[in-house]
């Protein structure tokens, strides 16, 4: 499955998240600490796992990585990261980094426009 110009793309739109959470500044700054504490983490140990080519891992940081990009109501990303848990677990080590950039690339668009939030 292709994306739209899958890396370098700008795969997060804040509008959906603040529709959600914006009348809450609470649950919003929440959000976004947690979000801007513990995604790096989680890109780091995807990177690794891509490093080191284990699958596992790769299928268990894809899949927290979609969590996160639920939270933020970013569909596009997320469905990249549900690819990629799926792609890694059939096996597809080539589409497996390619989609982890992908993925690494939404996730800096991601933490750069919530950090502006």
């Amino acid at each position: 499955m292709a994306h739209d110009s899958e890396v370098g793309a700008s795969h997060y739109d804040p509008s959906e998240f603040l529709q959600l959470y914006g009348d809450d500044p609470e649950l919003k700054a929440e959000i976004l600490d947690v979000l801007a504490s513990e995604t790096p983490g989680k890109l780091e140990r995807l990177q690794a796992a891509i490093a080191g080519e284990e699958g596992d891992e790769i299928a268990r940081a894809a899949h927290s990585l979609a969590n996160t990009a639920g939270t933020m109501r970013a569909e596009q990303l997320l469905a990249i990261c549900r690819e990629l848990e799926a792609v890694t677990r059939e096996g597809k080590r080539g589409r497996s980094r390619e989609l982890a950039e992908v993925v690494q690339s939404g996730f800096t668009d991601m933490l750069a426009k919530a950090a502006e939030l």
